[in-house]
């Protein structure tokens, strides 16, 4: 494998444990690196009016496909963003993804012409008790084989669309296995990818992965996903009604991941009523324009930076996280206009959805 750049190395020096960078290895600017991150986008459900929080309208999806045709960016299958991650292998600028969760039916009906329109790929993650069950509004299996003949690749989203860390690893597994046998009878294969439900996960759950024989997970929560980044959660942008105006996407489609390492806490996992936890990372190379960087946690006012020097940042947040799903989004005006948006997400078990 080569290593053409400084990302590159960096990330290879993330790999296999080395934190600092050779003297000669002075890092260049990033606006001519190569891109080791892709933004990846997540939908649900399209034209369907009524359900806001999960429904992109059609003519806002039209929009950001339009935009994604007229802006150069290289929309491509999941499965090579990953290849490419997993490699060191260097991405095209401004690397898409579009993946969709839940297998409704109007991703068949509305979603996916709209995008074979225009040639792009995309990767669906199914429950299949849901499609097993028949329930309306959801695909059947020979909508999804018909989908996997037109080239839109299958993931896999387990069984019981499970809430997995209130679960636990044993039950999760299970949970998996049900599917695959599932997938194996019904598609011939089992998919390589996984989207955890909710986009809830902890370490020990993305170790369950791994020991199975995935090749990666996806998580839910915004972000740039990277070659740095864990490989079994990455980020992704969600898009519904409420959150799909011009200037959000905009903003979004050509981000940057912040190039980061020792990230504390590593796990997203938090106790009930303990206290927000001191979040922090190292910079992989100098930043500029540092100084206008900026965190906001879901559940609170924007947080307090620390540089601690030698590249060090530490974001201090005064209120506990509450139950639930909960996030932090930091974002940097970066080179070229095109931002850097960091996400972490945060679960304290034993809440409803």
């Amino acid at each position: 494998m080569r290593c053409r750049t400084i990302l590159c190395a960096l990330w290879l020096a993330a790999i296999f444990g080395h934190s600092a960078l050779a003297a000669s290895e002075k890092p260049r600017d990033l606006a001519a690196a190569d891109q080791l991150d892709a933004v990846i986008m997540i939908y649900h459900r399209f034209g369907e009016d009524g359900i806001p929080l999960t429904n992109i309208r059609t003519d806002q999806f039209k929009f950001q496909l339009d935009e994604l045709v007229a802006g150069g960016y290289s929309v491509l299958p999941l499965s090579e963003i990953f290849s490419a991650f997993q490699s060191g292998r260097a991405l095209p600028q401004k690397t898409v993804a579009i993946t969709i969760d839940d297998a409704y039916q109007s991703f068949a009906t509305t979603g996916w012409p709209m995008l074979k329109d225009r040639g792009f790929p995309a990767t669906l993650f199914v429950a299949t008790d849901p499609v097993d069950q028949g329930l309306p509004g959801y695909l059947t299996w020979d909508a999804l084989r018909a989908l996997a003949a037109d080239g839109v690749a299958i993931g896999h989203h387990g069984a019981a669309h499970m809430h997995m860390v209130d679960e636990g690893v044993e039950a999760a597994r299970a949970d998996i296995l049900r599917a695959s046998d599932r997938f194996r009878e019904e598609l011939g294969a089992v998919p390589e990818l996984f989207a955890w439900p909710y986009g809830e996960y902890g370490p020990d759950l993305e170790s369950m992965l791994r020991e199975m024989g995935f090749k990666g997970a996806m998580a839910q929560y915004s972000g740039v996903a990277a070659a740095w980044d864990s490989q079994f959660s990455l980020p992704r942008f969600p898009f519904n009604e409420n959150y799909a105006t011009e200037e959000r996407f905009r903003l979004i489609a050509p981000a940057r991941a912040l190039p980061i390492s020792d990230v504390v806490p590593r796990g997203p996992i938090l106790q009930p009523d303990s206290p927000a936890p001191a979040y922090g990372f190292s910079l992989m190379m100098d930043i500029p324009g540092l100084s206008a960087l900026a965190c906001y946690p879901s559940h609170s006012q924007q947080a307090r930076i620390e540089n601690l020097g030698n590249r060090r940042i530490e974001v201090r947040i005064d209120e506990p996280f509450p139950p639930g799903r909960s996030r932090i989004n930091c974002t940097l005006p970066g080179p070229e206009g095109r931002w850097f948006w960091l996400g972490k997400f945060f679960y304290v078990p034993g809440s409803p959805d």
